[in-house]
């Protein structure tokens, strides 16, 4: 009796060390950097070096958007929501995204919003910042900011003319056309007091091409009232993204 009476005191000994060692998961955070391509090439501003689905050779000259209601989800449906507005400038803005704090656990996918949702996208519901003030929507009515400002030249084929192009997006009226993406984690996103980063992969040829492919001739220079293009180029943005992680 004396022996069994030890050892069960010596395995209740060892448990309790067991359960003293191991150290509760803890928060963590994500960071998720912005890499810029066009068709699967390097991103380089004022150079015709890029040719679109419709046959333009064409040059990147600005790009500002915003990015918003980052939320990363895991399998069981639990999801971490940060309640932010990102505005990027492409040459200007830092081009990555912190995400802090977020609880321990494994996450398999994120969603994001290219653009603004209908709560923020209403005069006044950024902060009256220069920048902000810079991407409000010039149409009349509460018609809230510009998602997006893509600008660039084309040549047409044949004589090498140069126009050109301003796809700029933003809400027409009653119509929201801000983009909601869902990307896939690959392996997950595993949290538990560490920092993990993502590679978000931006490649803007796809705003030309999939699934519309798009004309800048059809379509003109102006497009801010025009809900068809508006819708066009919703269509195409959502195909613009991709993720990979970058932590070994």
């Amino acid at each position: 009796m004396k022996k069994n009476y030890a050892f069960h005191i010596l395995i209740l000994s060892s448990l309790v060390l067991l359960s003293a060692c191991q150290k509760e998961a803890t928060n963590g955070n994500v960071t998720i950097f912005i890499n810029y391509n066009v068709g699967g090439q390097e991103l380089v501003t004022n150079d015709f070096r890029y040719t679109c689905a419709a046959g333009y050779t064409f040059e990147v000259t600005r790009l500002q958007y915003y990015l918003s209601n980052f939320t990363l989800r895991k399998d069981d449906g639990t999801e971490y929501f940060l309640d932010e507005v990102f505005y990027q400038e492409l040459g200007t803005t830092d081009p990555s995204i912190p995400i802090p704090d977020v609880p321990p656990g494994t996450y398999t996918s994120l969603s994001f919003v290219y653009g603004l949702d209908a709560d923020t996208n209403v005069d006044g519901g950024l902060p009256n910042t220069l920048t902000n003030i810079n991407m409000e929507w010039p149409l009349s009515g509460d018609q809230g900011y510009h998602y997006m400002k893509f600008e660039g030249k084309y040549k047409l084929p044949g004589t090498g003319e140069e126009k050109a192009f301003n796809l700029h997006t933003g809400a027409t009226g009653n119509n929201q056309n801000f983009i909601e993406i869902t990307l896939p984690i690959d392996n997950g996103l595993k949290i538990d007091g560490n920092t993990m980063q993502l590679q978000l992969n931006y490649d803007l040829n796809e705003w030309l091409q999939n699934p519309n492919t798009w004309d800048f001739e059809v379509w003109g220079p102006m497009i801010m009232a025009n809900q068809d293009a508006q819708l066009a180029l919703k269509a195409n943005g959502a195909t613009a993204f991709s993720i990979e992680p970058m932590n070994p």
